[in-house]
């Protein structure tokens, strides 16, 4: 999802009294004065609420952008649920919105302004600033009175749980009161994606799901092997790839189970392994001997992941060491 920043308007007013010919300052009323080290504020923006002019998205997932007050017209993009849009104009049953890159129209139901906007926004993606200053003092009540508890440097990430006038609240995480001077916070906006965008949002979460059902599938193939076939595997794995670094182990276990799963061969490890001319560890009895001892630990690690779904060959069905053709992993080819 898009975001941007925007800066906190913040004005505490008051006067600046220094000391008589010495320079010293004696006392501040001014929002600059929240900065530990080293900044000034050249000027002072005036107190403003910026939701007033704001609509949010009260969907369940995107509300469509238009071109034009028309469900007929091109869509420009998306604004997600709670997405915050500025709010060019009303128009009846449309609303023009500006958003991230997008300007268009969007239905005026689907849409929520103001301090309503607002408490939806937050309830969807809470409130989280960026200090700006140097370094922006935390005190213990909104006031320049208020005890100094501590500071946060530039760039420090903090959590926003309230406004009391030109001060944020801030969660420090001990529960303790904390404010510090808004106008030395940039707020993180999500906002409107462009139809690109939304369709590489999209894309993107459909080769999630398709990965974690991928991984669910994989896990549930391996709690169904028996300890049997976990031995053959690890037994297997010793004698093909016994020498070869951890990925190559695995990479000889995922060929496995890629022949398992393939209608070329058959559907067991078991069958697969014991398949006819397949496996020369099988011919020379060298895997029988393997499977008298019990297989080494690290190649019980590299059946288990072979097994969970780990596959650095992709859908690689044989391999060799000499062939120079594939995916080589150590001495060993796939393809």
């Amino acid at each position: 999802m898009r975001k941007r920043t925007w800066k906190a308007a913040g004005v505490l007013g008051g006067i600046l009294i220094l000391g008589t010919g010495s320079g010293t300052l004696v006392h501040a009323e001014e929002a600059s004065m929240e900065v530990a080290v080293g900044q000034s504020a050249d000027s002072v923006p005036e107190e403003i609420n910026t939701w007033e002019t704001k609509a949010a998205a009260n969907v369940n997932s995107y509300a469509n952008i238009r071109s034009d007050a028309s469900e007929e017209a091109e869509k420009t993009g998306v604004l997600p649920k709670g997405a915050a849009a500025d709010v060019i104009e009303q128009q009846g049953e449309w609303t023009k919105i500006t958003s991230g890159e997008v300007e268009g129209y969007v239905k005026t139901d689907l849409l929520v302004f103001s301090q309503e906007a607002q408490n939806l926004y937050e309830s969807t993606y809470g409130t989280r600033g960026t200090v700006t200053a140097s370094s922006l003092r935390i005190r213990n009540t909104p006031s320049l009175e208020g005890e100094i508890v501590g500071a946060k440097p530039q760039g420090s990430q903090v959590t926003l749980e309230g406004q009391e006038g030109d001060w944020y609240q801030v969660d420090l995480g001990d529960g303790q009161p904390a404010y510090m001077s808004a106008e030395y916070i940039e707020i993180e906006e999500n906002e409107a994606l462009t139809m690109e965008e939304y369709q590489a949002l999209q894309a993107a979460e459909a080769q999630a799901a398709r990965e974690a059902q991928q991984q669910e599938q994989a896990a549930a193939a391996a709690a169904s092997v028996s300890g049997g076939e976990l031995d053959l595997l690890a037994a297997l794995i010793q004698c093909e790839a016994g020498g070869e670094s951890h990925t190559g182990k695995v990479a000889v276990g995922a060929v496995v189970m890629n022949r398992v799963r393939s209608g070329q061969f058959p559907n067991s490890i078991t069958e697969v392994v014991y398949q006819s001319g397949q496996f020369s560890p099988v011919a020379s009895g060298a895997l029988s001997s393997v499977l008298a001892q019990g297989a080494r630990s690290d190649c019980y690690d590299a059946a288990r992941e072979a097994l969970a779904g780990s596959n650095p060959v992709g859908g690689c069905l044989y391999f060799n060491s000499g062939s120079g053709q594939g995916i080589q992993i150590g001495n060993q080819h796939f393809y």
